[in-house]
């Protein structure tokens, strides 16, 4: 195995890290458009970031491509690391693990959009339930619970 070909199959690899960190910046803007309930920024946001994940497994498939011709194509980036180091390659191990690292805030990122839309479909639902006139419990200005009838006029608490 060639250092050379390692040399570009870490050249990849960095390529991935800074793919993966644009994917969690536009999650991150997802995010900021989810909250202002901006469904068209949204959408537009959405598309982008199919866009990056596209180019992300595409380098992917490159690296596995290029490293198959040297029977690498599915080993660790540990292992990886460990025989271009014997060959002089240095920085498998700092990419694997800022890799690991933004995947992972990619994660938490996505959870917490995910949260976001779950709680705007509830509220939705919510106030679809409120408008298509099913019994919402009202409260009178005591606060205390009072028939449809005597709440006219009042806000339901779980809205």
């Amino acid at each position: 195995m060639s250092a050379a070909l390692l040399r570009e199959a870490l050249a990849i690899l960095r390529d991935e890290e800074q793919l993966l960190a644009a994917l969690v910046g536009l999650a991150r803007e997802e995010q900021r458009a989810l909250i202002a309930a901006d469904y068209p920024r949204v959408e537009a946001v959405s598309q982008q970031m199919l866009e990056a994940v596209r180019r992300i497994e595409a380098r992917e498939s490159d690296r596995l491509n290029l490293l198959r011709t040297v029977g690498l194509a599915f080993h660790a980036l540990d292992d990886l690391a460990a025989h271009a180091e014997n060959l002089g390659v240095h920085g498998f191990a700092d990419v694997r693990e800022r890799l690991a690292a933004r995947a992972l805030e990619l994660r938490e990122v996505q959870e917490a959009n995910a949260r976001l839309v779950l709680n705007a479909m509830r509220v939705r639902d919510r106030w679809a339930a409120i408008v298509a006139g099913h019994t919402s419990p009202t409260y009178s200005p005591t606060g205390q619970a009072a028939p449809p009838q005597e709440g006219s006029g009042f806000v339901s608490k779980t809205a």
